[in-house]
């Protein structure tokens, strides 16, 4: 017979609570959780001393003989004998993360959350995929340096066209759907820019070069909100714009509430809010659902500019075999940031976005060919063709001829 008494479990909660009060700040005296740079700390002295060890005892003076007594009450008035102390009872400087070793130790914990959570949504959404759990860094796939080296090239592009400034800055509050076209008019003049700064893309004729940007713009457009999204404040912005231009999701929702869904010819399921709903949950499969970091998301604006199907390019084959190189760059990319198996489960559903973005850019253009052309800023008149759509339906060789040389000198300004 056991009569050992019974605690129903509260015995071993009672001398964990208890092991955790009688931890005591070494150098103190308060309440301490636990080492912190080799010896038991307080929270408060952990910080003094991240601060303050690399600095050494010479750089602080004593004022009182070098014999104060540190506690809580006392233990500010002091820093060269708190510091004394911290050495003292073992707390090594040594330990302390330079701001690299902190940017790698953060890098680390964010690839170990996306992974978590990138197998918690594929989960959810069916995807087979294994555990993650006992996989190690060391399975991942090195990219190669000529792989680097071209993913390099593109975001390099990307972030140097973010310097491009913001020349008209339209209200952002009570804005309709022709105020949130302007508004796009710098993430267009971006895009362009990014392309004009690629070997790739510099190596085409001029017209492939227009029909790419023209026949493309909408989704470029659709795919760069997406970049733009901050999922922590709900807004879009680039990273080097001021705040005060930041688009709310409200003042989006509202702007294309405000066009005008109930003219002849609209077929948008929901209208103004199913566009809007369209929209976001697009943006939010990719920058939520999918985790897709700044490198995915402009390998996949690559793979929508060579895109070998808009009308008016010529080049095809080479444009193809770009668009091929740079769905392998993607590929290689996941591999080397997830283990193999969840880079070809996420592989393909990247892929699948780019078809999402046609269905959306259909809805999109739906409204925007039916906005009246005034008042909204050259390029985005081009982007939208409506100088053509205004004069009629010609389709004559006279007509394309003058149609590219107009768009060229639109387009290739920026």
């Amino acid at each position: 017979m056991d009569l050992r008494p019974d605690y129903n479990g509260m015995e071993p909660l009672h001398k964990s609570r208890k092991n955790k009060e009688d931890k005591f700040c070494g150098v103190c005296g308060d309440r301490a959780l636990g080492y912190n740079f080799d010896a038991i700390s307080c929270e408060s002295c952990k910080a003094f001393f991240r601060r303050n060890a690399p600095k050494g005892l010479d750089y602080f003076k004593c004022p009182y003989e070098e014999k104060c007594k540190m506690d809580v009450s006392n233990r500010r008035f002091c820093k060269r004998c708190r510091l004394r102390k911290c050495f003292e009872i073992g707390m090594r400087k040594e330990y302390i993360l330079t701001d690299e070793e902190k940017m790698r130790k953060r890098q680390r914990i964010d690839d170990n959350r996306r992974m978590r959570d990138l197998e918690k949504s594929m989960a959810q959404s069916g995807v087979v995929s294994p555990n993650l759990g006992g996989m190690s860094p060391a399975k991942l796939r090195s990219l190669e340096p000529e792989e680097e080296a071209a993913i390099n090239e593109i975001v390099r592009a990307y972030r140097a066209s973010l310097e491009i400034p913001i020349e008209s800055k339209v209200p952002r509050d009570n804005a309709n759907f022709a105020a949130l076209v302007n508004i796009a008019e710098v993430s267009v003049r971006r895009v362009v820019d990014m392309a004009k700064k690629l070997k790739a893309f510099k190596a085409l004729s001029q017209t492939d070069q227009i029909g790419l940007l023209k026949g493309g713009s909408i989704e470029l457009l659709i795919l760069r909100s997406v970049i733009s999204f901050d999922k922590e404040n709900n807004y879009f912005l680039d990273p080097y714009d001021k705040d005060s231009l930041a688009l709310t999701q409200d003042q989006f929702k509202e702007g294309i509430e405000k066009s005008d869904m109930g003219m002849p010819g609209m077929n948008i399921p929901g209208g103004p809010t199913g566009l809007f709903d369209d929209h976001m949950k697009f943006v939010k499969s990719l920058a939520i659902d999918l985790k897709a970091d700044e490198t995915m998301l402009i390998l996949l604006l690559m793979l929508s500019l060579f895109s070998p199907d808009r009308p008016n390019v010529t080049d095809k084959v080479y444009i193809s075999a770009e668009q091929d190189k740079y769905a392998l760059l993607l590929q290689r990319y996941l591999e080397s940031r997830y283990p193999y198996q969840v880079a070809r489960s996420v592989f393909p559903r990247l892929l699948m976005k780019l078809t999402d973005i046609r269905n959306l850019n259909e809805e999109h253009s739906q409204v925007l060919l039916k906005l009246n052309p005034e008042g909204l800023q050259p390029l985005m008149k081009e982007v939208m063709d409506l100088h053509l759509k205004k004069k009629g339906t010609d389709t004559d060789t006279d007509s394309d001829a003058s149609s590219i040389e107009a768009s060229a000198v639109v387009w290739l300004q920026y």
